[in-house]
């Protein structure tokens, strides 16, 4: 079998390619085919790259004589940088048949005009393909062959990388330009026999089809390994991960889980997987529906959940997952768990913050509306207070209009009082300063106590009281005071908001556990969001245009404050405006009935009149001070005045008095170190101090008697309680 290069075959081929995988062995066989050309006195022609141009010539004067010696070809070696060459034929990456013919076509007929053997070399279509256009290299190779028709004799020698085909979809590509050759051949040498025309070009398809495979096994290979990467990093990743993850099987087994959802939950892998997954979930309903969603495709997106721990605490959650199907089939479903506690807590704070600004804002409104009736109640008082003062400078020869006068400022004054009363008792109360003393009481005698104490109320208005009570006692432990205050306080109510001639029915009835006593009327009724708010703070209903009910709206909520403080409760019912209303107080029942009620005795005995005493009045309230002045005086008392401290210590050493009244407020120094002072002085030893001040909680008592003093009042000073502590003396 004779063995022929690419070289020698061109001389009965006119058009060759080869395929090849390095530059320098293809470099070779091209020289050895230009060499042919050269030799023998013909031409050959070059297209390629610069560098290749640059390798060529070298082989090329490797293959002559020495440098001495005569050039060793007659023949013309020339050359062409292909892409260059491309640049002046090719349109919109077409090559155009007319300028190839008269560029290309005009180097090849110059070169074949002298007979002489013409060898062509072009890298031209690799260079084509290089950059994609495959179609535009078939189609500069059929240009070529357009010469060979044309009757032009030369011999063509094309190369291109195997690179340019390493794909299995470039088959159709690879085929086309074979078939543009009389000749193809790859490094391997091809037999010449004739029997074997056919067997080259076979073989080289053979060679690109064992080559795309080959490719297509290394590309299989790298995918493959940088799958099993990547699969390896995303098990790392997820099971990494800082959110919850787990696969459920279709039956709700579940199948894995990572690292934050069993440290979130506190079980080890072995605890939680291969468990159901319902085991875990607190409500039952919510996993059930999650499953049922899942199996119909359904994808599960923030649905919050409740997880029992390992621990036995519940963790709150929310799961986001969805389900994989294969044929219709569920075959698992993917969920991630997230931590839901902060979240939770973060809706609770803002759900809290809501409600606070709700009742804040309603709270402000009540002040608002608090502080205009304190103005309005007020008012009623001191206007006919400042009258009165007015009527006594004109009528004070008339003693009989002055008693009148000055009974009007006392029923008026006490009704300040009442006002102050209440809303120190709401601030004792609300604060849980408020102290009760506790005793065994019969509830059917605080409710005659309160019934006479409304007595006068309810008859100016001409009401009728209906009173039923069992014959029974009805023992209770408690207040006394505090009850009768609970129990009049309700009976006003009822009073006040009732029409003349109206009805008030109490009702006190007892079972095994509490006693119940209701207080119902037929007056105006409340709205059902008044029925709802009757014990706040402040709240009045609008039941009349001016407001001659009066107070301030705080007698319902010391109520109920009271009756907590008892154990009790108390509740409001109205069918509606106009149509009565109803008050519920309940109380725990005591058992023990062998000891009977002890109601406090009133002590109705007449205080002893007291002997004519030495009074040191200390207030910078001159107006204050003068009245309790005329009014000691008219008991028989001796009174001197003193503004200051400083003026009272004077005083006090010149007349050692038997009792001093000193106000705490004092301008130059506080009334309790005027106090700590005065008792350091031998001729006030046996003094009587007694503190005056608008502060009377129990801790402001406390502090006058520490200081020194013997007893402690609040302002307004009521007469009777003063003359009864001057009549007893010193504790």
């Amino acid at each position: 079998m004779e063995i022929v290069s690419p070289a020698k075959k061109v001389r009965k081929e006119r058009h060759v390619v080869r395929f090849y995988d390095e530059d320098e062995s293809l470099l070779e066989e091209v020289a050895d085919f230009l060499d042919v050309a050269l030799r023998s006195g013909g031409t050959s022609i070059v297209i390629a790259t610069a560098e290749h141009i640059q390798t060529l010539r070298r082989h090329l004067g490797g293959l002559g004589t020495q440098a001495d010696q005569a050039p060793w070809f007659t023949g013309e070696l020339i050359a062409f940088e292909a892409e260059v060459l491309l640049a002046q034929f090719m349109i919109n990456d077409w090559p155009d048949e007319q300028r190839f013919n008269e560029i290309v076509g005009n180097i090849v007929r110059e070169a074949c005009r002298s007979g002489r053997p013409v060898h062509a070399f072009g890298e031209m279509v690799a260079i084509l393909c290089d950059h994609g256009f495959y179609d535009a290299a078939i189609r500069l190779e059929q240009l070529w062959n357009g010469l060979h028709d044309a009757g032009h004799v030369f011999s063509l020698f094309c190369a291109y990388p195997w690179s340019a085909f390493s794909s299995a979809d470039l088959l159709t590509k690879f085929q086309q330009v074979c078939r543009q050759h009389d000749h193809a051949c790859s490094h391997s040498a091809v037999p010449a026999r004739p029997t074997l025309v056919d067997l080259p070009m076979r073989v080289v398809e053979l060679e690109q089809q064992n080559r795309v495979l080959q490719g297509e096994l290394e590309r299989a290979s790298e995918a493959t390994q940088t799958l099993r990467h990547r699969e390896q990093e995303l098990a790392d990743f997820v099971n990494n991960a800082a959110e919850g993850i787990h696969r459920v099987g279709s039956d709700g087994t579940i199948l894995w889980a990572n690292k934050a959802e069993l440290a979130m939950l506190g079980y080890r892998w072995e605890e939680y997987v291969g468990h159901h997954i319902a085991q875990f979930h607190v409500d039952q309903p919510v996993i059930e529906s999650i499953l049922v969603r899942l199996r119909n495709g359904d994808i599960v997106y923030d649905q919050p959940a409740r997880l029992r721990c390992k621990d036995g605490s519940v963790k709150h959650v929310v799961i986001h997952s969805n389900a994989c199907f294969e044929d219709n089939k569920l075959r698992h479903t993917r969920c991630f768990t997230r931590d839901a506690t902060d979240r939770l807590h973060l809706e609770q704070a803002h759900r809290e913050r809501e409600a606070l600004l709700t009742e804040l804002t309603h709270m402000n409104q009540a002040k608002d509306e608090f502080l205009a009736m304190l103005a309005h109640e007020l008012r009623n008082p001191l206007a006919p207070i400042s009258a009165a003062a007015q009527a006594l400078t004109l009528m004070a020869s008339d003693p009989e209009r002055v008693k009148q006068t000055a009974a009007i400022v006392a029923r008026q004054a006490g009704h300040l009082a009442a006002l102050l009363d209440d809303l120190l008792d709401v601030a004792r109360v609300t604060r849980g300063l408020i102290e009760l003393d506790r005793e065994r009481i019969d509830l059917r005698a605080v409710v005659t106590a309160a019934i006479e104490q409304v007595a006068p109320l309810v008859s100016s208005l001409s009401h009728v009281v209906a009173v039923e009570m069992s014959d029974m006692p009805a023992w209770i432990r408690g207040d006394y005071k505090r009850l009768v205050q609970v129990m009049a306080n309700i009976l006003t109510n009822a009073a006040k908001y009732t029409p003349a001639g109206g009805l008030l029915d109490i009702r006190l009835t007892s079972n095994a556990h509490e006693v119940e006593l209701t207080v119902s009327d037929n007056g105006i009724g409340m709205a059902a969001d008044l029925v709802d708010k009757a014990f706040q703070l402040f709240v009045q209903g609008e039941r009349s245009s001016n407001r001659s009910q009066g107070g301030l709206g705080v007698g319902l909520a010391l109520v109920r404050s009271l009756v907590h403080a008892h154990g009790g409760t108390i509740g409001a019912r109205s069918p509606g405006v106009g149509q009565g209303s109803t008050f519920t107080l309940r109380l725990p029942l005591l058992h023990h009935t062998d000891v009977p009620a002890v109601a406090p005795a009133c002590d109705d005995a007449t205080s002893p009149s007291p002997s004519c005493l030495g009074v040191l009045i200390v207030d910078d309230n001159i107006d204050a001070a003068k009245m309790l002045e005329m009014l000691l005086e008219i008991a028989g008392h001796r009174v001197t005045l003193a503004h200051t401290a400083a003026d009272g210590i004077c005083k006090a050493l010149e007349l050692a008095p038997d009792v001093c009244l000193l106000d705490i407020g004092l301008p130059d120094m506080d009334g309790r170190d005027l106090a700590a002072r005065l008792r350091t002085m031998p001729v006030l030893a046996r003094s009587q101090l007694i503190a005056v001040s608008g502060y009377g909680q129990p801790h402001d008592r406390q502090r006058s008697i520490d200081a020194g003093f013997d007893d402690h009042l609040v302002k307004p000073v009521k007469t009777d309680e003063l003359l009864a502590l001057l009549a007893h003396g010193r504790a």
